[in-house]
């Protein structure tokens, strides 16, 4: 007999009586939970529609009482009713509640004589529950009797109404409908777990029948293992043992099985197969000469990261032999290890790493890291390849260059101290000339112009104060620019307040410096132009930005624009002129003294 065949015969015994078991078990298993839950329902809306039937008379006997209340304020001559509710709004309700009653009744009847099919036990007998329902049944049409009575009685007749509600209807009520709902509730709930637990108890007994048929079908499936295994046991041994020979390396072993079932065309199939290996396997010599030509470092580790393996490369360059790193922790050549590379959580296999390893003499090297993972049998980890590249002189390049832009923003710097220097040289010898001068009209001039340079080595100023040579805070800077242009016409104009509402705008120095300009023309315009001299007044500056979008704003509450104003004189044309350096537009409006706006986006700063 062929091994196919003794196999797929024990095997379909086995499926057949395990199968024939567990069909059995699931029948019966899902038979029991579908009348459990049956019960479990049915258990519920039984005990729930008992509640309703306790819930709807409490309903109408409370209507009743509010109808009484009713009639005891019509007695006191009173206009209203309770809650705003008139008689027969009283009389509905009670109405509505007497009918859920009885629909919940008819309902909790039709469900009581409802039942499902029991394989294990005969049908529940409903006759207690229905003798209850009848019972409350009539009770309850003396109740309903009652309260139509009740509600017959006139009711400008309050004693009587009350005497009849608190002596007949109310006692009725707790003595015979209240202790019926209880019982019916009570007995509902006592059948149904009576039920379930008889369930339960065949499920048990199913259960123990279960067991043993499946004891039974272990045994068998024993024996017939037992019968297989000794067919095939002689025959596997002798492959097992050839299989471990080819894989220490004998190649020229061979099975030598002769027969003609499927464990004889194994044992062909392996001497083939070991054939094979021995002609295209490549030899493990040639592997290691490829690994000692590498001029790279090669470390393989072990699943716990001891080295088992090095090339040349690392004893020339490191200067350890293999046999002083061999079992210990790849870590100890390490000065500075990669974050996260030697965890075995790790499954970044294409990721590189820099660190530094350290040699024999303490010497250390920069390096770049790769990591691949040897997988064994079933793609388990068996150990680990780490490949590293010395970076000595792509670190010595780098130096060099952050040196070389240190250097650059030193002299950037410089540049602008230097600029901020000779712009002070200038507006000192303009400040020399105003006080030689005795022109008003000159004076004006120079110190317009002296305060133009100002601004713009206030530009220079900030900028070789900050960390970055690229971009100034405006907002910091418009407050210093404002003290010194008030400061200039503190002796005419003491009497003005400038304040400002300045949000946090970065700008770049291509930005900044016109910027700075058209704020020191806006105020020295409104200073100059807008109140006389010793007049009270306010200057206002605004700044703005939403989405890149800066609104620059100076208003005052001076005399505004004169009638003749245009866009000729020289004050306006420097506006308009820097406006449009800022790609911006500038808007001019006569409201409660003079409104001058600018709106320009900004460009992008780096390194903000």
């Amino acid at each position: 007999m062929k091994l196919s065949t003794k196999l797929i015969g024990s095997f379909s015994i086995v499926v057949l009586i395990v199968g024939g078991i567990g069909l059995t078990a699931s029948y019966f298993n899902d038979a029991v939970k579908d009348q459990v839950t049956f019960e479990s329902d049915k258990a519920i809306q039984e005990v729930t529609l008992a509640g309703e039937l306790g819930l709807q008379l409490f309903k109408s006997l409370t209507r009743t009482q509010y109808l009484l209340e009713d009639s005891y304020r019509e007695s006191l001559s009173m206009n209203y009713s309770r809650s705003n509710r008139t008689k027969e709004v009283q009389i509905t309700k009670i109405e509505k509640s007497l009918g859920e009653f009885e629909k919940s009744l008819e309902e909790l009847k039709t469900l009581v004589k409802s039942n499902q099919k029991n394989i294990f036990e005969p049908p529940t007998d409903s006759s207690k529950v229905l003798s209850l329902l009848e019972n409350l049944e009539k009770k309850y049409k003396n109740y309903s009797s009652l309260l139509i009575q009740f509600q017959n009685i006139s009711t400008e007749n309050y004693q009587d109404r009350k005497e009849f509600f608190t002596v007949t209807i109310e006692p009725y009520f707790r003595s015979n409908l209240l202790p019926e709902i209880d019982r019916l509730r009570n007995h509902i709930q006592q059948t149904h777990q009576q039920q379930i637990a008889g369930l339960n108890s065949q499920l048990d007994r199913v259960g123990y029948i279960l067991v043993i048929a499946t004891g039974i079908a272990l045994v068998v499936a024993i024996v017939l293992a037992l019968f297989i295994y000794r067919s095939i046991a002689n025959p596997i041994a002798k492959i097992a043992n050839a299989a471990q020979s080819v894989g220490q390396g004998n190649l020229q072993n061979r099975i030598g099985y002769d027969s003609n079932d499927e464990l004889g065309q194994l044992s062909s199939t392996f001497d083939q197969m070991a054939e094979n290996l021995s002609k295209t396997t490549v030899s493990r010599d040639y592997v290691d000469s490829i690994i000692e030509a590498m001029a790279d470092l090669l470390i393989v580790t072990d699943e716990d990261f001891n080295i088992i393996r090095i090339n040349s490369a690392v004893s020339e360059i490191l200067g350890f032999t293999e046999d002083e790193l061999l079992g210990k922790s790849i870590d100890i050549l390490f000065n500075e290890m990669p974050k996260n590379i030697f965890t075995k959580q790790n499954t970044d296999s294409n990721r590189t790493y820099t660190g530094e390893l350290i040699g024999e003499n303490k010497n250390t090297i920069p390096v770049s890291i790769s990591r691949g993972k040897i997988n064994g049998k079933e793609k388990a980890t068996e150990g680990y390849v780490f490949v590293a590249s010395d970076i000595s002189a792509e670190k010595e390049a780098q130096k060099k260059i952050k040196q070389s832009l240190k250097d650059k923003e030193v002299l950037l710097a410089e540049v602008h101290d230097r600029v901020k220097n000779n712009l002070a040289v200038i507006t000192g010898m303009l400040q020399m000339q105003i006080w030689e001068a005795e022109n008003d009209h000159v004076v004006s001039a120079l110190q317009q112009s002296h305060l133009r340079i100002r601004s713009i080595a206030l530009v220079h100023e900030k900028l070789y104060q900050s960390e970055n040579l690229s971009f100034i805070e405006l907002d910091k800077y418009v407050n210093e620019l404002i003290e010194n242009i008030h400061s200039t016409y503190s002796s005419k104009k003491s009497e003005i307040e400038i304040t400002t509402e300045l949000q946090r705008i970065v700008l770049n120095i291509n930005q900044a410096i016109p910027c700075s300009l058209l704020i020191n023309e806006l105020v020295i315009n409104s200073l100059k132009h807008a109140f006389d001299d010793g007049q009270e007044g306010q200057i206002k500056v605004f700044l703005k930005e939403v989405d890149n979008n800066v609104t620059l704003t100076v208003q005052d509450n001076g005399k505004g624009f004169s009638e003749g104003e245009d866009s000729e004189s020289l004050g306006i044309t420097l506006i308009k002129t820097l406006a449009k350096q800022l790609d911006g537009t500038v808007r001019f409006r006569n409201k409660n003294g003079a409104n001058i706006s600018v709106l320009f986006k900004t460009e992008k700063v780096l390194n903000t």
